[in-house]
């Protein structure tokens, strides 16, 4: 007898377009915490190992989760609530996520590396969050993102950065140069026409663009 599509465990799961607010609050609440223990003190060698750990936690899973149709469907129903449907064949972004904070605290300047991690977890959500729910009211680029979502993320990524930096006594000019040049990098790194996913590509591009700034502002 043939199965009901219902009864598939990947049924449920979201598609791109939708809100997924719980996939939101997941991808801003990991962001946040490994900021906090790095920014906390968390010596640079500790949190390298844990994330490198981390990273090959996840890729093991993954490469389980893809190859034996049982482990995939125990993870749909584990993870179902913060997975994309889009997901269930293909590796999650997880991987990419882990991987690009690994990257930034390895490579940047502590500083530098907790902003590009912020926003990876605050930035892009917003940037999700404007896009699907009022995208529609202006132009979309050719890769299907929107003006306002994109604005959105910009936005969001300057505010962080330019808090963070004042809290650092950075001058207000420099901070504001600085908060603008990384947002515009943060919240618009999506953009970059490349297959790369965003999990990746914003907290490096943005790390790069913080890291010439601060250069350029001596800070």
């Amino acid at each position: 007898m043939k199965k009901d599509h219902d009864s598939s465990p990947s049924w449920r799961l979201r598609l791109r377009n939708d809100l997924h607010l719980a996939r939101k609050v997941w991808h801003c609440a990991m962001g946040v915490f490994m900021a906090l223990v790095y920014g906390l003190g968390t010596p640079k060698i500790i949190c390298v190992l844990l994330l490198t750990l981390g990273l090959g936690f996840f890729l093991v899973a993954e490469y389980a989760r893809l190859l034996l149709p049982k482990v995939n469907a125990f993870a749909i129903r584990v993870m179902g609530p913060i997975m994309r449907k889009s997901e269930v064949n293909r590796v999650s972004g997880t991987p990419f996520y882990v991987g690009s904070v690994l990257l930034s605290v390895a490579v940047f300047p502590k500083a530098i590396a907790i902003l590009s991690i912020l926003f990876l977890a605050v930035g892009d959500p917003m940037s999700s969050i404007f896009g699907i729910t009022w995208g529609h009211l202006g132009p979309r680029f050719s890769n299907g993102k929107s003006l306002i979502g994109t604005a959105a993320g910009m936005g969001v990524c300057c505010i962080i950065a330019f808090v963070y930096l004042v809290t650092l006594n950075v001058p207000a000019i420099p901070s504001l140069f600085i908060a603008l040049a990384g947002g515009i990098a943060g919240g618009g790194a999506e953009m970059i026409p490349l297959e790369i996913d965003d999990n990746f590509s914003i907290p490096i591009v943005s790390g790069l663009a913080l890291w010439i700034s601060f250069l350029v502002f001596n800070v």
